[in-house]
């Protein structure tokens, strides 16, 4: 069994050889949308032991999977939306019925929604004057609305999402508890900071995105999303908020996760600026849920010790 599909990650088969087959299957008269099942080769023996969790992107569903009475049970992988049906909510109802693994009744499921309409406000807000401040931000808004708390960083988070996103995830899942995507790191690297003399900006990469969370003396200054078109783009933003948030060039820090090739190619520009670059130091506690943790989403990682 090769690596990819022992821990639970979504190989297929090369691109020539997987377009033959699914026009094989046409003519045959068979759905090719079984090809769309990545997640076959996972047999759940006692689901109720396990923990589901799922990062709800653009073009892609993330997923974990763990028992965490068993080390070393991490178990994950990609599942791809469709959007050429031309439907995101039909898309990503096509993907996750595709694979049945996610399915089977888990007594615990978190869902991570990615949203760029957002806005963080104090904890003292409550619902309806999150609500209030989200339509002001975004009056043209015709989605879904949603808010989660964020205890560690006391602040709220209310923020929107693609109509009947939430209702389907609710009557699919048991009790789903649904976050916004800032909700890990922002948690996540709060703990990191706590009591800390120095300020600290933390990115988590992706090829055209980032998202980023600033601590000064411990507390949160800064969380956004931002995307980008180059690698300029994206060292503008960083050392514009660097310099917004009055950190020190020459004492502060600047962590870099997420995506390898877009971080190891955007550090060294930001080497030339500021003094301390380097990767985010990988939490220890995540390699008893698998040695290969690293190859994992990192925000259902942070996801999975925020709430264990």
């Amino acid at each position: 069994m090769n690596k990819c599909a022992k821990n639970g990650g979504s190989c297929r088969p090369g691109g020539g050889w997987f377009v033959f087959l699914g026009t094989f299957l046409y003519f045959c008269g068979l759905d090719s949308s079984i090809m769309a099942n990545v997640t076959q080769h996972i047999r759940i023996q006692r689901p109720e032991l396990w923990t589901l969790q799922l990062q709800v992107e653009r073009e892609r569903i993330r997923y974990t999977l763990h028992n965490a009475q068993e080390e070393n049970s991490l178990l994950w992988g990609d599942i791809p939306i469709d959007n050429s049906v031309g439907d995101y909510l039909k898309a990503v109802e096509n993907a996750v019925y595709d694979n049945p693994a996610l399915l089977d009744d888990y007594p615990q499921v978190r869902v991570l929604v990615h949203s760029n309409h957002f806005v963080v406000m104090p904890p003292s807000c409550d619902e309806d004057q999150a609500r209030q401040l989200f339509d002001t931000a975004f009056p043209e808004w015709d989605g879904d609305y949603a808010d989660c708390l964020l205890p560690q960083c006391q602040v709220r988070l209310a923020y929107g999402t693609q109509r009947g996103l939430i209702g389907f995830l609710q009557r699919t899942f048991n009790m789903p508890a649904i976050y916004h995507h800032l909700y890990p790191l922002c948690e996540h690297f709060n703990a990191v900071n706590q009591g800390s003399s120095i300020s600290r900006m933390f990115l988590n990469l992706r090829h055209d995105s980032m998202d980023m969370v600033i601590y000064r003396k411990g507390r949160l200054q800064i969380a956004n999303t931002f995307a980008f078109r180059s690698l300029n783009d994206a060292a503008y933003f960083a050392l514009h908020a660097w310099e917004s948030c009055d950190l020190n060039r020459q004492r502060d820090e600047l962590q870099l996760a997420g995506d390898h090739d877009t971080r190891d190619q955007l550090a060294p520009e930001l080497r030339r600026f500021i003094a301390y670059v380097m990767p985010a130091i990988y939490p220890a506690q995540a390699l008893r849920l698998s040695h290969d943790a690293t190859q994992a989403s990192i925000d259902l990682i942070f996801l999975a010790l925020c709430e264990s």
